[in-house]
């Protein structure tokens, strides 16, 4: 992964300090308790810094401020940083690129490609991609194998949507966003009328369309529903996890997490900064404040305040849902306890009177 890469080099690409020998070569990433000779690792916490002794790794890439016990600096390396995680990113990205380039520069022969789409020269387009009448592509754009752009659409310099990634018509994508495979941006809204016949439902049309800003992240199998009218709109640097639902006509603030499963009914509102554990949802019609937090597995019924921590179904400050927590717990027990005293009770009787 990192072949041919030796600590001395390392420490100069990322401006570290090395404690350690500078000729070792390295070999791979890993874990610090996983690790083998070869393998460079990292230290983000004293308790990371406590294990570094047992661990097989060559190297780590250190915090500073951070003391490792039990390093030999005759038989390996520390790589002193401002902060692991950071550095780490730093070299992710590099390996990233070398690891997976983009598809070669310009349009592949088995790509569909309409006469009216205006494409940009360094704009990478994959094999079985089809792009639709009046699409604009921008500049360094990567399209990776079967990608689907419908009519109308434009997508933002330096994007990258990765295989069976799905852009319905007049869906407008922002510069150096990333969309992950069989991600489908801009499908139907989910909205029905009961038929006027009393029998089955009326398919509501949705004429709308799914705007994304810049920087945006959106993950696989993740779904965001076009507008009824006007836009369902993603904002600036917001990332969206694997398998998340967004309704129609959402606004999505920016830079708002949006965790793996979680479910946004159609005409919400998210400000932004919020966060949204994994597999949370939402009622339709409601408004989040900024830099409000919601539980893994929280429903929010109702509006929240700007900064507002909330956990549970129906979520509720995280305090009370603590103490019901609690209540719950205590309450188990004694009727535990209740039930084997009412055994016991009933035992007895049974024995005194056969």
């Amino acid at each position: 992964m990192i072949g041919g890469m030796t600590t001395q080099g390392l420490a100069q690409m990322l401006g570290a300090q090395i404690v350690g020998r500078g000729d070792l070569a390295l070999s791979d990433l890993a874990p610090i308790d996983t690790a083998k000779a070869g393998s460079l690792t990292f230290i983000r916490s004293d308790e990371y810094a406590r294990r570094w002794a047992d661990s097989h790794a060559s190297a780590a890439l250190v915090s500073r401020g951070i003391e490792v016990p039990g390093h030999d600096p005759q038989s390996r390396a520390l790589l002193f940083v401002d902060s692991a995680d950071q550095a780490l990113v730093v070299l992710l990205a590099q390996i990233s690129a070398i690891a997976a380039p983009p598809p070669p520069i310009g349009v592949h022969p088995a790509a569909v490609v309409h006469p009216s789409a205006s494409i940009d020269p360094s704009a990478s387009i994959g094999p079985l991609c089809n792009i639709e009448a009046d699409v604009t592509i921008g500049p360094a754009v990567v399209l990776h194998a079967r990608v689907s752009v419908g009519k109308g659409s434009r997508i933002g310099e330096a994007t990258t949507l990765h295989p069976g990634a799905v852009l319905y018509p007049a869906t407008i994508v922002g510069r150096r966003c990333i969309i992950h495979a069989n991600a489908v941006i801009g499908a139907d809204g989910f909205g029905f009328l009961p038929h006027p016949s009393g029998s089955g439902h009326v398919k509501i049309p949705h004429l709308g369309n799914v705007v994304i800003g810049d920087d945006v992240e959106i993950g696989s199998c993740t779904c965001i529903d076009r507008a009824k009218m006007g836009s369902t709109t993603i904002s600036d640097g917001a990332k969206l996890d694997n398998l998340v639902q967004i309704g129609h006509n959402c606004t999505i603030g920016r830079h708002v997490i949006l965790c793996g499963q979680v479910g946004i009914a159609g005409s919400c509102n998210i400000h932004e900064g919020v966060i949204f554990g994994g597999q949370a949802g939402m009622h339709d019609g409601i408004t989040v404040g900024a830099n409000a937090r919601v539980g893994g597995q929280g429903g929010v019924t109702k509006d929240l305040e700007p900064g507002a921590v909330v956990w549970g179904t129906p979520a509720r400050p995280l305090p009370e849902y603590m103490r019901s927590i609690a209540l719950l717990a205590m309450l188990s027990g004694r009727l535990k306890d209740l039930k084997s005293r009412v055994a016991s009770l009933e035992k007895a009787r049974n024995n005194e009177h056969p």
